[in-house]
């Protein structure tokens, strides 16, 4: 199979979408030739079946010249039929673009969609592909027969625990991702003030900023409330991380808490049960996989109560007790999760 793939940005380094430069690698293991499409590339070292045809988006394009270069990529691919079928990956915009050059010589149009939202472009884009990959059941929610789960593409190779001997953990908790009313960072902080109250002061370490303008305030709420809570030392804020040094992230604290309410399986936790790490999330997608751990790993959305009580029964578990556990959430990543898998 020869397979174009068309997706936003890429660049392994990005703290975001760093993770679909492993996605094309993988990719290239199971198919013939990959041509990757991105709107906008940045650093990559790819196999040689890969050949990257950028939209142009770093050396300034926009709007109608990025049209542009989408019909002339795009349609080039498929006039020459260079390709046997399209990945639209995460932006249904892209199978509706794609479909006036692909569908009239009979190239199939794949989406993979992961987001709880339900838009014009994804309504558009269903009768035109032929099949919408997805993480979860609760991660692609308009109704269709052409829905697949096929579960996310977590790299366990990159994504795994420490090395034997390897330093312990500095900070009890990492909490990574974009800074936003929606990840609801303020969960945790307000839990970190109920136990510093009762003389357990934590530590957390803080990976991410905001992607909006409109969500600087909103940051500037987060930092204003940890100083009223006389939490300052307890959290370090190190700003965007490019994604091949997450995993560092990781094993930098003993466990990941995401208070994020977006309601979709989330990579960031998956990444962190792949390294053998204990999460906590309030997010209901993870009760099924998490299966007789649920009622330990979950709590309540906005629950700050509840989620300093998780912390402080994790924290007085053996340390052996934790690994076990940590071991277990990782297979469960191989079994579902893994990214060969999903290749």
């Amino acid at each position: 199979m020869r397979l174009l793939v068309l997706t936003q940005k890429l660049d392994r380094e990005d703290p975001i979408l760093g993770f679909a430069h492993g996605w094309i690698e993988a990719l290239a293991r199971c198919v013939e030739r990959v041509i990757v499409a991105p709107l906008l590339a940045g650093a990559h070292e790819l196999p040689a079946n890969v050949e990257v045809r950028s939209l142009g988006k770093e050396r300034g394009a926009r709007g109608f010249a990025l049209l542009a270069s989408f019909a002339r990529v795009v349609g080039g691919a498929c006039r020459s039929r260079e390709v046997d079928a399209i990945l639209a990956h995460m932006v249904p915009r892209y199978a509706v673009y794609a479909a006036p050059f692909a569908l009239p010589r009979r190239i199939p149009i794949y989406l993979w969609y992961t987001h709880k939202g339900v838009d014009w472009s994804l309504r558009l884009a269903e009768p035109l592909v032929r099949k919408a990959f997805t993480a979860s059941a609760q991660s692609f929610r308009l109704r269709s027969r052409k829905k697949v789960v096929t579960g996310h593409g977590i790299d366990t190779r990159l994504f795994r625990p420490p090395e034997e001997g390897a330093a312990p953990p500095q900070h009890d908790v990492a909490l990574i991702g974009r800074i936003a009313p929606a990840k609801d960072p303020l969960a945790l902080v307000e839990a970190f003030g109920i136990l510093a109250r009762r003389g357990r002061a934590l530590s957390a370490l803080v990976a991410g900023g905001t992607l909006l303008a409109r969500h600087d305030a909103y940051q500037r709420r987060v930092e204003e409330r940890i100083a009223e809570l006389g939490l300052a030392e307890r959290f370090t804020f190190l700003g965007p991380v490019p994604h091949p040094r997450v995993r560092e992230v990781f094993l930098g604290a003993t466990f990941l808490v995401a208070p994020s309410l977006t309601g979709s399986l989330d990579k960031t936790v998956l990444e962190a049960m792949a390294c053998g790490r204990l999460t906590l999330t309030c997010n209901e997608s993870f009760r099924e996989l998490f299966g007789e751990l649920a009622p330990l790993l979950m709590f309540e959305r906005g629950d700050a109560g509840g989620l300093a009580e998780r912390l402080l029964h994790l924290l007085h578990l053996p340390a052996g007790e934790r690994a076990r556990l940590g071991q277990s959430l990782r297979e469960r990543v191989l079994r579902d999760h893994d990214l060969e898998r999903l290749a």
